[in-house]
């Protein structure tokens, strides 16, 4: 009866026995839907209740005052609605409620769900709340959570690299062993390629059936990568279902929505870049200049705000395979990764795992950043990989797949590679000094206006690589 227990507070039942339980509560759950168990709501004397498919957390915002949630269905609704509350409280609020999200339907026999989002906002940090889905027809139970201390500076992220597979009950396996090992996890991370064709709806459904022991219980950070943006022939192509898959916060660069977003965790601030220019500049002539500008921006007002800082990106700064080339993302990015001092930048697409040496201005560089590329957690190894000169280690998990995690710690970032087997491949303790925010500038008045800056002249964009690439890639 330990199930009943915990609704008492919103259920008025007066005797409830073995088989109502059962009646009212079975169990749904395969390994595709986060199920959720609904409380009993009641309505002229009978009790109703309602489920959702895919229930999950996605990191919100900011992790001390934010709550996201998204879960699916087959119809397109506009009647839902997320309450919440302080547990305890009687005063319910209700949060904001994304339209149904649903891609292009690229096979008739594996249509996609509509995805819904809710972002619960302006939350106090520590606090315990509850949330609930409501629709015409009922509601859910009350799901509980608690916000995060304000600068949370000692927890631990699970990190995954290319999950995608020609069987993802082996991405499964990676995730469970990972998961196994690190259940005080705070959330997890999936460096891209998450799927092996982006429209391929059956190979998203199978990735949510055997990511169900993390989804469960942490929420999650997707970054995109370049199987993210290929059509059903393996053409390039705009990645709608991975964006209306993923209700990532808001804010991003310029016409990149969700697929390029930043949040806070604590005192450290993270960002998942868009390295997707080979398949998605064509449509968008200035995406590296704008999400080169926002990043900029991104960086200056976290490290205004005290934050450390985290990039994650799916495809490395160099060209692949390593020539000694910096390739676009690295032309852009790299210079504002010097700029602001990241510590720790997060790649993956090559499925190997790899350690630089700080690096500042493509040169190794004391205090300068470290690159580690994540392995692959899928099916899926490459063997075109190579050792960089600037590597400390080079690691290349052909024979089975592997995951990291990352310590938070007050003064560094600790990283671990482990193989499946529970065999460590690297560790590593990275200093990440805790940050001084910016006291507010003093308000100055003077009778002279300051000079308007003069606008900058924009640059062309060079295009660097070509509109259609009709052969699968890594």
């Amino acid at each position: 009866m330990k199930n009943v227990a915990k609704f008492t507070d919103c259920v008025k039942i007066h005797f409830v026995t073995r088989k109502d339980v059962n009646f009212f509560m079975k169990y749904k759950k395969r390994h595709l839907m986060a199920a959720i168990f609904s409380a009993f709501t009641l309505i002229s004397g009978q009790a109703l209740a309602i489920s959702v498919d895919n229930l999950m957390q996605i990191v919100p915002k900011d992790s001390a005052t934010g709550k996201t949630i998204s879960w699916q269905a087959d119809d397109d609704r506009s009647d839902y609605s997320v309450q919440y509350r302080q547990k305890g409280s009687s005063d319910v609020k209700e949060a904001y409620v994304t339209e149904g999200k649903r891609p292009p339907i690229y096979d008739a026999d594996n249509p996609a769900p509509y995805t819904y989002g809710a972002y619960m906002q302006k939350l106090t940090p520590a606090t315990d709340y509850e949330y609930r889905i409501v629709d015409s027809d009922g509601a859910t139970g009350w799901f509980p959570f608690t916000t995060t201390k304000e600068n949370v500076n000692n927890y631990k992220v699970l990190i995954f690299g290319d999950s995608q597979s020609t069987d993802y009950g082996v991405w499964g396996q990676t995730a469970n062993i990972a998961w196994q090992q690190n259940q005080d996890a705070a959330f997890f991370v999936n460096m891209g390629d998450i799927t092996d064709n982006g429209q391929a709806y059956f190979q998203w459904r199978a990735w949510f059936d055997n990511a169900d022991v993390l989804t469960s219980h942490i929420p999650f950070a997707p970054v995109m990568g370049n199987h993210e943006a290929y059509s059903m022939d393996w053409q390039f192509a705009e990645p709608y279902t991975y964006k209306a898959l993923f209700a990532v916060p808001y804010g991003g660069p310029k016409d990149q929505n969700r697929m390029a977003y930043s949040f806070d965790y604590g005192d450290v601030h993270y960002v998942s870049l868009n390295t997707d220019e080979e398949e998605l500049g064509s449509w968008r002539p200035t995406m590296m200049q704008d999400e080169a500008a926002w990043l900029d921006k991104d960086l200056a007002a976290a490290q205004k705000a005290g934050k450390r800082l985290i990039v994650m990106m799916h495809r490395p700064p160099w060209n692949s395979p390593y020539d000694g080339n910096l390739d676009v993302n690295g032309k852009y990015f790299m210079p504002l990764f010097d700029k602001y001092n990241v510590p720790l930048v997060f790649t993956a697409h090559e499925h190997c795992y790899e350690r630089t040496v700080p690096i500042k201005n493509d040169q190794a560089a004391d205090n300068g950043t470290i690159y580690i590329a994540t392995g692959r957690s899928g099916t899926e190894a490459w063997d075109g990989s190579v050792k960089k000169p600037t590597d400390v280690i080079y690691y290349n998990p052909t024979d089975m797949p592997m995951y990291l995690t990352l310590q938070v710690e007050p003064d560094a970032f600790r990283v671990s590679a482990m193989k499946n087997d529970g065999t460590l491949i690297d560790s590593v303790s990275i200093p990440a000094k805790a940050q001084q925010a910016e006291a507010p500038a003093a308000e100055v008045k003077s009778d002279t206006a300051a000079a308007a800056p003069k606008e900058m002249k924009k640059k062309n964009v060079k295009k660097h690589k070509t509109k259609v690439n009709k052969n699968k890639q890594k």
